[in-house]
């Protein structure tokens, strides 16, 4: 009976350490106390059953069998190797492809840099009574656990555990908790957009401010109509800033709490007290984004040249015709050519147009900044300097013969700031564009105008997980038929192709016969 027993042990040490296995691969995904628990157990089983079986073993090894059998058990065990190791590659290292044409099946860009760059533990609670409703939450948030350990997710039905749905204060079927240590944050209908907000808001300390000048017919962030800007507003709130608008001029001081200063489409220049400003908060290490248009009053070029930047004061026409793709004439040109830089490596692969442009140059600054361009347009693109006429054409001399930059940005590495303890943070950054109307809500969802201006409000802010380009919406491939038209596709698919496929096989089996 007791060696019964003994043997018995092999077998089980045996399934403990396969248990223990499986335990780590499927389910904990890491070597917690269980899994520890199982192989040490499994382990300990298995020497107690070879010591109380050393005799036995020892004559095994001395036989023929076991000579003849050794090479076929080496070879057995070199399999089984190969596939533990193959396996614990796969989980390590895998890959998964998303083959549709705008990846709806994989997660966006910017969802893959937040959570594959958390520094902190994540638990996302859903809490589905319906098994229905809860796979498509469980779907999505194992494509979330692929992407990082930290981010751990778990189906709570409400019924069966009514503790957990007092201690985080769900209000109804289908809620979805995201928390982050004491932070916690709720969503009522989860969508990876809004599971990805909520992850950036929980693991962000405090809450960050971006401020819109106002006072020299800047865009209004709050309008909603064509030419404002609440569609760049609402990207910025999605990256968990606050956006305000603020009077330099009147408050004739800085903002305490400005992660960022925008100042979109002025029609004037500041004034010499905003200068003088603007010029402190950049030396402070301040990040500042100006986008002008071309045909204003605004001329501050003492201003902007001494970040080594300069705006063309032209109209940027492009003769390839590519703008009528969106409506417009060749006052919008199309950019598809960007440098090497944060910003534009999330949208190298796109196309962005800025509709009624002027060009942007970079020169020496007298302040010591470091500057580069970001667009350019194409070679057949030209600034017209003198637009007053019903034709215009490139005048040798006078008009700039393109390509022509759209865009550029000053940095500088300024001592003794007071965020020295981060690089990115302490350095001032300087964006200017020639053009605000590529942001306004009538084109900021047309083409990649929006990644555009999110990508490089997620520069200015230091934080390189908030640099991707959004989730793409699906498009609408639908075929719109007249009645005529689907009656022949009825005709012609249903009824005549069967028809002949059936007389086809009649007359092939009458001739064969």
């Amino acid at each position: 009976m007791l060696r019964k027993i003994i043997d018995s042990l092999g077998y089980a040490g045996f399934i403990l350490i396969l248990l223990g296995y499986f335990y780590y691969s499927v389910y904990s995904q890491q070597w917690d106390w269980k899994a520890q628990a199982l192989v040490l157990g499994g382990a300990v089983l298995l020497v107690v059953n070879i010591i109380a079986n050393r005799e036995k073993i020892g004559l095994f090894l001395k036989s023929r069998a076991a000579r003849h059998g050794g090479a076929a058990g080496l070879s057995l065990l070199l399999v089984l190797g190969i596939l533990v190791l193959l396996s614990f590659l796969n989980f390590r290292h895998h890959q998964r492809t998303d083959l549709t044409e705008a990846e709806l099946f994989a997660l966006s860009p910017q969802t893959r840099k937040v959570v594959s760059n958390l520094k902190t533990d994540i638990s996302v609670l859903g809490f589905f009574q319906d098994e229905s409703r809860a796979r498509p939450f469980e779907d999505l948030l194992k494509e979330y656990h692929y992407l990082s350990r930290r981010l751990k997710y778990e189906l709570v039905d409400p019924q069966k555990d009514p503790g957990r749905v007092t201690q985080y204060g769900v209000q109804r079927d289908g809620q979805v908790v995201i928390a982050s240590g004491a932070k916690t944050e709720t969503i009522d209908d989860f969508s990876e957009e809004k599971i990805t907000n909520a992850i950036i808001k929980v693991t962000r300390e405090g809450e960050k401010v971006a401020y819109f000048l106002q006072g020299h017919g800047e865009r209004d962030f709050n309008e909603t109509g064509a030419q404002g800007f609440s569609l760049a507003r609402d990207g910025i709130q999605k990256l968990h800033y606050q956006v305000k608008g603020y009077n330099l001029a009147q408050e004739n001081k800085l903002p305490a709490d400005a992660a960022m200063i925008i100042s979109a489409g002025p029609q004037v220049n500041f004034f010499p007290n905003e200068v003088d400003l603007l010029k402190q908060y950049l030396q402070g290490g301040g990040k500042f984004l100006l986008m002008v248009d071309p045909r204003t009053e605004f001329s501050m070029q003492e201003f902007i040249s001494a970040f080594g930047l300069g705006l063309g004061n032209n109209v940027v026409l492009d003769s390839s015709g590519i703008g009528q793709l969106f409506g417009l004439g060749p006052a919008a040109p199309l950019v598809a050519e960007y440098a090497d830089h944060p910003i534009t490596k999330e949208v190298k692969d796109t196309m962005t147009f800025f509709p009624l442009a002027q060009s942007v140059t970079t020169q020496t600054s007298s302040l010591g900044y470091q500057t580069q361009t970001l667009l350019s347009t194409s070679s057949r693109s030209w600034g017209e300097s003198n637009l007053e006429g019903q034709q215009a054409s490139f005048d040798e001399g006078k008009d700039a013969r393109g390509p022509l930059h759209l865009a550029a940005v000053a940095t500088h590495k300024e001592e003794g700031s007071s965020q020295a303890g981060d690089e990115a943070a302490a350095e001032a950054r300087f964006v200017l564009f020639g053009d605000s109307d590529f942001a306004t809500n009538a084109y900021f969802n047309s083409a990649a105008n929006g990644d555009l201006f999110v990508v490089t409000v997620g520069w200015l802010a230091a934080e390189s997980d908030l640099m991707a380009i959004r989730p793409k919406d699906p498009k609408d491939r639908r075929v719109t038929m007249t009645l005529t038209e689907s009656r022949l596709a009825f005709w012609g698919m249903v009824v005549a192709l069967p028809l002949i496929t059936l007389v086809g096989g009649i007359a092939v089996w009458f001739r064969r016969r």
